[in-house]
């Protein structure tokens, strides 16, 4: 197994004639020490089937398939998944898929995922990861602003409409911090490595969850209106602001609250309302 560093990334991009794609958000992993840590903490095993999402030139793909019953991995660079093509191609435990993961559907049950995010589209796989693949836990590296927007709850500046809705489905945990140095080329900011458990409760009603969403969108759309005012006048809500008092007050929340105050029961309960009132 090949050392991970500076000096072996920038050899096989070399080599094979690929060019980092900055649009793409590549910056890979280029510190065996965090490798090993981010592995310790996904705690994978023989028994597990990982879905490992943007796995660059394979520093944790490698692994995964050396530890978990099989890994696949899913490269939106062409150039990217030709070397992974080739590097795995006598690797059993481990498939390579050339897609985007946000247009394609990964078949297959999957235990868990351990991926490092690109910035540019985290959120988008993250709320992809949490709504489509139902895994009992998912393991994830993105910018560390983000999972401090995640991690927080209501009343704080960073709580947001991201970490309302994953709240929905996952219970994030913040594991630990990266360096910029730890990853080539350097990224501009620091990332953090995060956990995702899967609630017990989690609407089984696809109408309840919809409904949750658009609310979610509406208290956010206006940040510093009042949740009736915000909820009335978003575009993602048809009632009117005598139906929307009456369900807020009906749910013992102040009208005059914003929607930054709310948790995430307060926009389910809403939402469970507002539904049985459609007659769904």
């Amino acid at each position: 197994m090949e050392a991970v560093n500076t000096k072996t990334i920038t050899s096989i991009l070399a080599e094979n004639g690929i060019q980092v794609n900055k649009k793409l958000g590549q910056n890979f992993l280029c510190n065996d020490t965090v490798v090993e840590k981010i592995l310790s903490a996904s705690a994978v095993t023989g028994g597990d089937r990982v879905l490992e999402v943007g796995p660059g030139l394979g520093a944790l793909t490698e692994r995964l398939a050396e530890r978990t019953g099989h890994v696949t991995a899913v490269e939106i660079d062409s150039g990217l998944a030709r070397y992974l093509h080739t590097r795995f191609a006598d690797t059993a435990a481990c498939t390579v898929i050339h897609g985007d993961f946000l247009r394609i559907h990964c078949e297959g049950e999957f235990t868990r995922a351990v991926s490092n995010l690109p910035y540019y589209c985290a959120s988008e796989i993250l709320f992809r990861l949490a709504t489509e693949y139902r895994m009992p836990v998912f393991f994830v590296m993105m910018q560390h602003e983000m999972a401090e927007r995640i991690q927080s709850g209501p009343g704080t500046k960073e709580y947001g409409a991201l970490g309302a809705s994953l709240a929905l489905y996952y219970r994030g945990e913040y594991l630990f911090g990266i360096d910029k140095t730890s990853f080539y080329p350097k990224p501009e900011v620091r990332s953090a490595f995060m956990k995702f458990s899967r609630r017990d409760d989690v609407p089984e009603n696809e109408k309840v969850r919809e409904m949750f969403h658009r609310i979610v969108k509406s208290a956010f759309w206006g940040r510093r209106k009042t949740v009736l005012k915000s909820l009335t006048d978003a575009p993602h809500l048809d009632y009117s602001r005598e139906e929307i008092s009456d369900v807020l007050r009906q749910q013992g929340i102040d009208p005059s609250l914003r929607g930054e105050n709310l948790g995430v029961e307060d926009f389910r309960g809403l939402a469970e309302v507002f539904v049985r009132r459609s007659g769904n």
